[in-house]
């Protein structure tokens, strides 16, 4: 077991932990009892976690840490504290598709600055995008389709789900329940 070095952490895991636990009844039945496994994969970085999260009601602090730093703003070279329902929600997904292969990140956190850049270069950044506020991800997952990936998501029901034309990715936060294609 860890131990906890912050206080706000033990805060954060055990408010968060809460309520991602109240927030997904389905993902609590395809669980192991007490813990949660994660395989995640940063493209741009090329940072790796293949670990438990989450185990006896805590999230790990140790790793926690790991996947905040892996999911940061590459460009910046900025972390944040992300919303430990985004990493319920690929746990999810892995479990939902029986997938052990990491999912593979492309977007994770953004700064408000980066976010303002990409969206000067591309039409699908939203002005106040999840990624700012470090509940989204842009992500795929080799071998499986981005249709059937979102349709997975969509059926964990913990938040928005995007596709967009001509891109390999989806989009998945942890934000209100609702889905788009573009």
């Amino acid at each position: 077991m860890v131990t906890l070095a912050h206080p706000n952490m033990t805060r954060r895991a055990t408010l968060l932990g809460l309520a991602a636990t109240l927030a997904t009844p389905a993902l609590a039945k395809a669980r192991v009892a007490g813990t949660r496994r994660l395989s995640l994969h940063n493209a741009r970085t090329d940072d790796r976690f293949d670990d438990v999260y989450y185990a006896d009601g805590i999230y790990e602090p140790e790793a926690m840490a790991v996947l905040d730093r892996l999911l940061r703003d590459h460009t910046a070279d900025e972390v944040t504290v992300m919303d430990v329902r985004l990493y319920d929600l690929f746990a999810g997904l892995q479990v939902t598709l029986d997938k052990t292969e990491a999912l593979r990140i492309t977007s994770g956190y953004r700064t408000r600055a980066t976010n303002e850049a990409l969206r000067k270069r591309t039409r699908w950044a939203a002005k106040n995008s999840l990624h700012i506020e470090g509940m989204a991800a842009d992500f795929k997952l080799p071998g499986v389709s981005g249709s059937r990936l979102a349709k997975a998501a969509k059926s964990l029901e913990m938040g928005g789900v995007g596709m967009y034309t001509g891109a390999s990715f989806i989009h998945a936060d942890v934000g209100d329940v609702r889905a788009w294609r573009r």
